[in-house]
């Protein structure tokens, strides 16, 4: 992780530009207002650090622990090689678990065979993709672009030959300018990190991909990845480092950050990162505080809120016809209020509602209160069954549960809101 893409977080809202999803190809048949629920928990991914074995990652069978917990099935980290290193080791157990890895290279100007080799010896099959140079524009070498324009077409044949099918990334370039030098030239899936420096994600998501739409006009490539998002909490860093969130706020911003990416069409988005590196009491080096785990490896608001996002969207009411229940939001076009529905594949349907508001002050680093908006859903017909309202950021368990309904009122703060029914 490194700096904040210029501003980013200053940007007004602006509407999502849909990019290209791949679909699951053995989920139902959806409607055209519908997403895939298990597609959205399949987008969720985490970075680790496996190779830091100075840090808390060398306590890999707890991670593992709480990486189950989590129930994200997506990891970054580099290419596994050799064999037999702690990096090799860790990515060997988290796949165990049916965890896919996204790998980046460790040295981006050498022949990446042998990685790709290693890699394949270490996870076979739980390879998601392999992926281009991390942040090469922002290492202060003036001839990144000429190696880049070397070493991806070379990443491109290794992968082609070595792991026929599986996806490559493109290289994530942090300037706006470095990404519309090599626009077109390299090859792979489109690779931002839309950082939010401590502000609402729906901003910085829609600027990267409104930039995005613009240099794809120029010179079309199929989809995009965000390997990078996230908080850090470093509550006293000063200087050229992206301003803090609150562990709360955090808490508050990431289940909306997976929910706004997915629905904008991003293939995956990978949260940065899975636990406090170092001890650090002293909350000014960002570096060591953009876990969802605290050093000592306990849970910090965001990990619960992840989780219970994931657990949300697994916990079907059970199986539901294929005619889904009609329903309208009331009032029909509610102020600040963003929704995505999602089916899960046995027909039963979450709705996802949320405002795209600040629930943190970057400047005075205190909580905003973002109000309340009152709104309801109403079911026609006879209504939806078993009904269950979830707020990921409050609670772990349903705030509401209902046997059947036909109106539900809701009060929309600046958490994201889930109603399961069928």
């Amino acid at each position: 992780m490194l700096a904040l893409a210029a501003g980013a977080a200053l940007a007004a809202t602006v509407a999502l530009v849909v990019v290209l999803l791949t679909r699951d190809p053995e989920a139902p048949r959806l409607r055209s207002d519908e997403l895939s629920a298990e597609a959205l928990i399949d987008s969720m991914g985490v970075n680790v650090h496996f190779t830091y074995t100075d840090t808390a990652y060398a306590r890999q069978a707890e991670l593992m622990a709480r990486l189950r917990e989590l129930g994200i099935h997506h990891v970054r980290d580099a290419m596994p090689s050799p064999v037999d290193s702690p990096l090799a080791a860790g990515l060997r157990a988290a796949s165990t678990q049916g965890i896919h890895a996204t790998l980046l290279p460790h040295d981006p100007t050498s022949d990446p065979g042998p990685l790709i080799a290693d890699s394949r010896a270490v996870l076979g099959d739980s390879i998601a993709a392999f992926e281009g140079p991390n942040e090469p524009d922002n290492g202060g070498d003036p001839a990144w672009a000429d190696k880049l324009l070397v070493y991806m077409p070379m990443l491109r044949d290794r992968v082609a030959s070595q792991a026929p099918g599986v996806p490559l990334i493109g290289p994530s370039l942090v300037y706006p300018a470095s990404r519309a030098q090599v626009q077109g030239r390299v090859p792979g899936l489109s690779n931002l990190h839309p950082y939010s420096g401590g502000g609402p994600p729906e901003p910085a998501l829609g600027d990267a991909l409104r930039e995005l739409e613009g240099l794809r006009r120029r010179a079309p490539k199929p989809g995009v990845v965000f390997t990078e998002a996230g908080y850090h909490n470093a509550m006293n860093a000063t200087g050229n480092q992206q301003p803090p969130a609150s562990e709360e706020a955090a808490a508050v911003y990431m289940p909306r950050l997976f929910v706004d990416a997915f629905g904008a069409g991003v293939r995956r988005t990978f949260l940065y990162e899975l636990v406090d590196e170092k001890p650090e009491p002293g909350l000014a080096d960002q570096e060591q505080h953009f876990g969802l785990l605290r050093n000592d490896l306990s849970p910090k608001p965001a990990f619960n809120a992840v989780r219970t996002l994931v657990a949300a969207l697994k916990a079907s009411p059970g199986p539901s016809s294929s005619d889904r229940v009609p329903w309208d939001i009331v009032p029909d076009e509610p102020a600040e209020v963003q929704r995505l529905v999602l089916a899960r594949r046995d027909g039963s349907r979450v709705i996802a509602l949320w405002r795209p508001v600040s629930v943190w002050d970057q400047n005075t680093r205190q909580p905003i209160d973002p109000g309340r908006v009152p709104v309801a859903l109403s079911f026609h017909g006879a209504g939806a069954r078993d009904v269950t309202v979830w707020r990921p950021s409050v609670s772990a368990d349903p705030v509401e549960r209902h046997a059947s309904v036909r109106r539900l009122p809701l009060e929309l703060a600046g958490d994201l809101v889930l109603v399961s029914f069928r």
